[in-house]
């Protein structure tokens, strides 16, 4: 896996552009239908969460921080996502709370694959 740039930036889903964004130092500088990461840690904020929820409105409160790779996404990653709904970034196949990956793929359809997810060290669920 080569990174492009050693500068870690932020990812996350524009829902209005239907592509990912990529934010460094606070800015967007690009956006993209797919790319992947290496040295992955989720970022999601609970407070951020709940402002929206009972504000009833949509903010970025979730990134994935990471190097930008160039990377095939292997056949053994696994799906993860955020919800507003729930606290954390989740496999998709357990809902088992995961806070960072060896690396992480972005797909054109909105999913995130992840390689190595580590578990919270938390109980919440």
């Amino acid at each position: 896996m080569t990174t492009e740039n050693p500068s870690p930036v932020h990812v996350f889903w524009n829902r209005n552009r239907y592509v990912w964004s990529i934010r460094r130092g606070g800015i967007v500088v690009d956006r993209r239908p797919s790319l992947a990461l290496a040295g992955c840690v989720m970022r999601a904020s609970e407070a951020g969460r709940l402002r929206c929820q009972a504000a009833a409105r949509r903010e970025v409160v979730a990134t994935i921080v990471g190097t930008l790779a160039d990377a095939p996404r292997p056949a053994d990653a696994i799906r993860i996502g955020y919800r507003p709904t729930e606290p954390g970034f989740r496999r998709r196949d357990t809902n088992e709370i995961v806070t960072g990956a060896a690396a992480v793929w972005f797909e054109p359809d909105g999913t995130a694959w992840a390689l190595a997810p580590i578990p919270s060290t938390e109980t919440c669920q």
